[in-house]
């Protein structure tokens, strides 16, 4: 590989936006399958902190398919998320195959290893973890390697990590490093909430991104994480940036209350009165889908000008032109009024993930911050296979034992998020597909 590769000035010349190889602005007409798509364009680079590099606003999170990926990469993106994990390894392997005719310096490539529980086995191990990520992406290098949900502030500073990456970074096979969080799995080792993890990762001074959820929901937590990493240069990735999809199928679990339980029938009216407050929500402002709201939600995101990027999962082309025409807008008043009645209307049905208070109070000791990620998968991006397999790994940690609870997370709850509903249906739907 040629030294030069590596210099930042090169790498900024060849990822800034005149450079991705096409056109960014106007549309371009792409034919891909014998279809024609007129596809829309990126209009904004960031800095990733200290890494120096131009990344777009919308970067691809998790590829679903070669033709589409190549598609957002002609778009403009040139910021692709995946992990080792992801389909067993077939994700890094369809990302290698989609990239094969793009210069490689001209994109920011992200994969990550999973530590899982515990501490990585060895150094040699995760060396040998990353080349494998190489050969499947077909790279000889990726531009940021990630530890993936780190669970506790322990990990943070996990030895075997570090130096896989320093021996990784020295033999140029990564550039800079980075960890992901989605909260503490409480249920298997109390290591401090989401922001714990975070800001302890920043005051590690060795991670050069960070990868963690934020959304107009809950917004202060992740604003204070952004703040912290501007001011020591760190890049930031964001997920879980569209909390709004959950309603859709909450008012058919209301609606069926011949299959509640005791305890639910007696909690039923004051989801009753919640219903009546979204209904009138929805009538105020004419909707009769949540497109409006989901992109209110990232252009809430895009706003934050302290954002690197936000990883997107194009899953088609309606994600593309749903997604990329976003690139390089903010949110105005009345969308942000309307998510602002949103947040007082529907909040209760999405859960902070990451917070972990109801965890830390549920006498089951049950793993609650997960069980509702899954479910946020299952219901925001539509994976309820995967989201039902992820569900039955955790052995006898079940939201079965929910049906005739108390709610004891739900009184703890800060947010008043229906939770015993929401661990309920998670656990029908899930057990469904099992």
């Amino acid at each position: 590989m040629p030294d030069n590769i590596f210099s930042r000035r090169n790498f900024i010349k060849k990822t800034a936006a005149g450079a991705i190889g096409i056109s960014l602005t106007g549309n371009k007409t792409l034919s891909l399958s014998d279809q024609t798509y007129n596809l829309p364009k990126i209009r904004e680079y960031r800095r990733m902190g200290r890494t120096n590099a131009m990344v777009s606003d919308i970067g691809s999170g998790i590829p679903y398919s070669e033709s589409v990926l190549k598609a957002v990469i002609a778009s403009g993106v040139n910021f692709i998320e995946t992990a080792e994990t992801y389909d067993n390894g077939r994700n890094e392997i369809l990302i290698g195959n989609s990239i094969n005719k793009t210069e490689r310096e001209k994109l920011f490539i992200t994969t990550k290893l999973n530590l899982s529980t515990g501490l990585a086995t060895s150094v040699d191990d995760i060396v040998r973890g990353a080349e494998g990520s190489l050969k499947r992406l077909k790279t000889p290098y990726v531009d940021l390697y990630m530890m993936h949900q780190a669970q506790s502030v322990m990990k943070v500073a996990d030895k075997n990590f570090h130096k896989a990456c320093d021996r990784l970074k020295k033999d140029r096979k990564i550039r800079f490093r980075g960890l992901s969080c989605h909260g503490t799995f409480w249920w298997q080792e109390q290591g401090g909430s989401i922001e714990d993890i975070l800001m302890a990762a920043i005051e590690d001074g060795r991670y050069d991104v960070l990868f963690f959820p934020y959304n107009f929901l809950d917004p202060e937590m992740g604003e204070r994480v952004i703040q912290a990493c501007k001011s020591n240069d760190i890049g930031t990735m964001i997920m879980k940036s569209n909390p709004v999809s959950v309603f859709e199928n909450y008012e058919k679990i209301i609606n069926q209350g011949g299959n509640l339980s005791i305890l639910e029938k007696k909690d039923y009216e004051r989801k009753r009165i919640q219903m009546e407050k979204a209904g009138n929500f929805f009538r105020k402002y004419g909707m009769t889908d949540m497109t409006e709201l989901k992109k209110g939600a990232y252009l809430y995101i895009l706003s934050n000008k302290d954002v690197s990027t936000i990883c997107c999962r194009f899953k088609n082309f309606s994600d593309i032109e749903m997604y990329i025409g976003l690139s390089g807008t903010t949110l105005d008043k009345p969308t942000a009024s309307m998510l602002s009645d949103f947040r007082e209307s529907l909040g209760f049905l999405n859960c902070r993930i990451g917070c972990n208070i109801c965890e830390q109070n549920c006498p089951g000791h049950l793993p609650v911050n997960t069980i509702l990620r899954y479910y946020y998968y299952s219901q925001a991006l539509k994976e309820n296979e995967s989201s039902s397999a992820l569900y039955g790994d955790l052995g006898d940690h079940k939201a079965d034992i929910c049906t005739n609870c108390l709610g004891h997370c739900e009184k703890k709850c800060p947010h008043n998020v229906a939770i015993r509903l929401l661990l309920t249906d998670a656990h029908r739907q899930f057990s469904k597909t099992a």
